[in-house]
């Protein structure tokens, strides 16, 4: 039961079927029976609740929330072989490119899109076989030259689709590259939580799962082996929402060899132990101050890190953390503040944010020039 895909199409369908069929037994049996009363009331109970579980089960597929009944009862377990197509290559950096270029003959992107690959990354120094969603822009097997890198993490709960489902980012991509506003970038929609149903925070907790070594050892060595990835910082970026937002600023924080930029959108920048990350730093101060970004963004390093720092307007808690972060940051590290477009703590917001992040990040990729704000 635990592994039952939540965004299948069969289950939003039994689900509505199971609605109809108890307003049609409700209405059916009204005036039957000698305990009218209980059974409308039963029966208007029953309606009412498969009305609710319906509407969450549409909005969980739209906005990518939960896969599985396991992730949304925080049973965990590897349920990742679940979420992506059949069909979809296994990469690592000793296999996988036949599967690659098997899937990418066979899956033509339209003139002027890029080609969305769905693949399992299998990193050697974790272990993990995680999915990611890869965005190559259109052009990209013609072209020549390595190109930079965008890794966009998204906030929990949240999947490798959210990105391009909900925020939009695939479509927005190949807008801003095809009108030459952004430089064509290859984009990694990465997953950040080894355990599903439990926010990792994209740390290397306590208890042994490393979310960090993950995504800043094993990810970019995959992508660097099957992809034409730029190397140095100034070629890397990061980009979070939400809980994404604080992996993103505290991984390029901790990385400043991996990443040149990172942005935040909604995000926080304080490390969290609640009932969806359980207790990351079991009691390690020193691992959780490694791991906060108030604390790290004043350290000296060897190169310094540009930021995109923004939230809703009517997002008052991510306006609160911004507000107490963003003084924190100065020279030679930069901060774009954006604080005052409309919006709350949503994938509207953030979409209406992108052609923003995408000027900023043509500054960035690629050694652009840096301009403080």
């Amino acid at each position: 039961m635990s592994g039952v895909v939540l965004t299948s199409g069969w289950v939003i369908a039994l689900l509505v079927g199971l609605t109809v069929a108890a307003a049609v037994a409700t209405a059916a049996f009204w005036d039957r029976g000698r305990f009218r009363v209980v059974h409308r009331a039963a029966g208007l109970l029953v309606v009412q609740l498969l009305l609710l579980v319906s509407l969450a089960a549409v909005v969980n597929k739209q906005a990518n929330f939960y896969v599985t009944v396991g992730e949304l009862l925080g049973q965990g377990g590897d349920t990742y072989a679940q979420t992506l197509p059949a069909d979809s290559p296994r990469l690592s950096v000793d296999g996988g490119q036949d599967e690659l270029a098997g899937w990418i003959a066979a899956h033509p992107a339209a003139p002027g899109r890029g080609t969305v690959i769905p693949a399992t990354l299998a990193g050697r120094s974790t272990g993990y076989a995680l999915p990611a969603q890869i965005y190559l822009p259109a052009g990209y097997r013609a072209s020549a030259g390595d190109l930079p890198v965008v890794m966009f993490l998204a906030g929990y709960p949240g999947t490798v689709f959210s990105w391009l489902d909900s925020v939009g980012v695939g479509a927005a991509l190949d807008e801003a590259i095809g009108s030459g506003r952004l430089p064509p970038v290859i984009a990694v929609m990465a997953e950040q939580d080894p355990v599903r149903g439990r926010d990792s925070e994209c740390v290397d907790s306590a208890l042994g799962v490393k979310s960090d070594t993950y995504l800043t050892s094993d990810l970019p060595e995959i992508i660097h082996k099957h992809f034409r990835a730029a190397q140095g910082r100034q070629n890397w970026a990061v980009a979070g929402y939400s809980t994404g937002g604080f992996c993103a600023v505290n991984l390029a924080l901790r990385h400043p060899d991996r990443f040149g930029a990172a942005a935040s959108l909604a995000g926080y920048f304080r490390p969290l132990i609640d009932r969806s990350t359980g207790d990351l730093y079991q009691g390690d101060l020193d691992l959780r101050r490694a791991n906060d970004p108030r604390l790290m963004i004043g350290q000296s390093r060897p190169q310094p890190l540009d930021l995109f720092l923004t939230a809703g307007a009517d997002d008052r808690s991510a306006q609160r953390d911004l507000t107490a972060f963003a003084p924190m940051v100065r020279a030679p590290d930069t901060a774009l503040v954006i604080a005052d477009r409309p919006g709350g703590h949503n994938f509207t917001t953030w979409r209406a944010i992108l052609p923003d992040l995408f000027d900023w990040l043509d500054e960035r990729l690629g050694g652009g020039h840096r301009t403080a704000a």
